[in-house]
């Protein structure tokens, strides 16, 4: 029998998080890439909250502009959802069973 390696982090931040980041080291300001990507301001201010979710049409705009491939934005996204669904379902089964 084998061990495989997991790994279950306590938390796991927003993919906004990374576009913050991103466009701090590029020089980019939220306005500037609204205007780039003809997105409202208020998705990208949203985006970069963890209030509004990244789908697949907003990765590939990402990706123009960060050079990071679309697959990270849309799997972060997709990790960090699963991540909070785990966490709420966990806290659901604590409370019932406590």
């Amino acid at each position: 029998m084998t061990n495989k390696n997991q790994y279950f982090p306590q938390s796991r931040p927003y993919p906004g998080v990374n576009l913050s980041e991103k466009l701090d080291e590029m020089g980019l300001n939220p306005i500037e890439l609204s205007e780039f990507i003809d997105v409202p301001l208020k998705t990208i201010n949203d985006v970069i909250n963890g209030k509004t979710a990244i789908n697949q049409e907003l990765a590939v705009q990402f990706e123009i502009v960060t050079k990071i491939p679309a697959h990270f934005w849309v799997n972060s996204q997709r990790n960090y959802d699963e991540f909070m669904e785990k966490k709420y379902k966990k806290s659901i089964k604590e409370a019932v069973f406590v």
